[in-house]
C-alpha cells in the first residue's frame, strides 16, 4: 500500500500489528515488509515456543531433560525473540512519532485493574514507550504480560488482538478515513477442520470474537470512510488460483504452525490490499 502511495497520519495497533502500525506511520512501511519477509525466509523463529529456545541453549547436553512447569510457565513463545524483533524502533518512540507528526494508539489490558484501552504512545513517558509497545505486542497463550514500571499502571501489562476491544474503535470520534487491516477473516469464518489442541482452539476463539467485532465496529462507522483489508472467500480464492480453494481449511491455524506459512500469509495480505485500493501495488 505505501509502494501505492498510502501515507497514514493517524494509527492504532493490537498485537504485532501496534509494531507494523509504528513503521507505518513513521515511513518505515517497507522495512516492515522487509523484516517479515526475512521471517518467512528463517522460518519465522519470532514464534519459537520457549522450550525450543531453551533446547536451544542447552545444546546437546547429555542427560539433560527440558520440561514444562504448567504452573509457572510464563508464556508459551520465547520471549527474547519478540524483544529482538521490536528493538530497533524502541528507542524514543514517543519523541519520534511526533516528530513525524503522527499519532499512534496501542491497544493493552492491565491486568491488576481489569481494563482494556487504547493508549496514545506520545502520552507516554519516554522510559515507558517501549515496554507498552512490547506489551501491546504479546499476546495470551504466546508470550506473558510485561510488568509496565510507572504509576499509571496497576499490574502486567498484556497486549493481543483481545484488548482491542475493550472500548470504542479506535476511530470514535474521528471524520477522517481508516484503514482497517486484519491478519484474521472478517467476516469470522467457519473451521470444518479445526483440531483438538488447546492452543488451536484459543487462537480460534480470538479470531472469531475479533473477525465479529470488527465487522460490529465496521457497521456502527457507517457513513465513516473505513476501507477493510482482510483475507476473505475471494481473495483466498483469487491469490491461490483455486475456484475450489476453502480459506476456512486452508488459511493459517494455529499459530505455532505459522512460521512455515508466513510467505503465504503475506502473499494473500498483498492480494487483499490490491482489492481495496483497486490498482496493483
Amino acid at each position: 500500500m505505501a509502494r501505492a502511495g498510502v501515507r497514514w497520519r493517524c494509527g492504532a495497533g493490537a498485537g504485532l500489528g501496534a509494531h507494523v502500525a509504528l513503521l507505518a506511520l513513521l515511513g518505515e512501511a517497507a522495512e516492515a515488509e522487509r523484516r517479515w519477509r526475512r521471517q518467512a525466509e528463517l522460518g519465522c523463529p519470532l514464534f519459537r515456543s520457549r522450550l525450543a529456545a531453551v533446547r536451544e541453549r542447552l545444546g546437546e547436553a547429555q542427560g539433560v531433560a527440558v520440561t514444562l512447569d504448567a504452573w509457572t510457565f510464563a508464556g508459551w513463545l520465547d520471549d527474547a525473540s519478540l524483544a529482538e524483533h521490536l528493538a530497533p524502533e524502541m528507542a524514543g518512540v514517543p519523541e519520534r512519532l511526533r516528530g513525524s507528526g503522527a499519532t499512534l494508539a496501542v491497544a493493552v489490558e492491565d491486568l491488576g485493574a481489569g481494563r482494556s484501552a487504547w493508549v496514545e504512545l506520545a502520552g507516554v513517558d519516554a522510559s515507558e514507550a517501549g515496554e507498552v509497545v512490547h506489551a501491546a505486542a504479546a499476546f495470551p497463550g504466546g508470550w506473558g504480560p510485561r510488568a509496565v514500571a510507572g504509576g499509571c499502571w496497576a499490574g502486567p501489562v498484556w497486549g493481543g488482538v483481545g484488548a482491542a476491544f475493550g472500548g470504542d474503535a479506535p476511530w470514535a470520534g474521528d471524520a477522517i478515513g481508516w484503514d482497517v487491516v486484519c491478519g484474521f477473516p472478517v467476516p469470522a469464518l467457519a473451521r470444518p477442520a479445526l483440531g483438538g489442541s488447546l492452543v488451536e482452539l484459543m487462537q480460534r476463539r480470538s479470531e472469531a470474537r475479533a473477525g465479529a467485532e470488527v465487522e460490529r465496529w465496521l457497521a456502527a462507522g457507517a457513513g465513516r470512510p473505513l476501507r477493510i483489508i482482510a483475507p476473505g472467500v475471494a481473495v483466498w480464492r483469487a491469490w491461490s488460483e483455486r475456484e475450489a480453494a476453502e480459506i476456512g481449511v486452508e488459511y493459517p491455524l494455529p499459530w505455532e504452525r505459522n512460521g512455515e506459512l508466513t510467505a503465504g500469509v503475506l502473499a494473500c495480505g498483498a492480494a487483499a490490499a490490491r482489492a481495496a485500493i483497486g490498482r496493483g501495488l
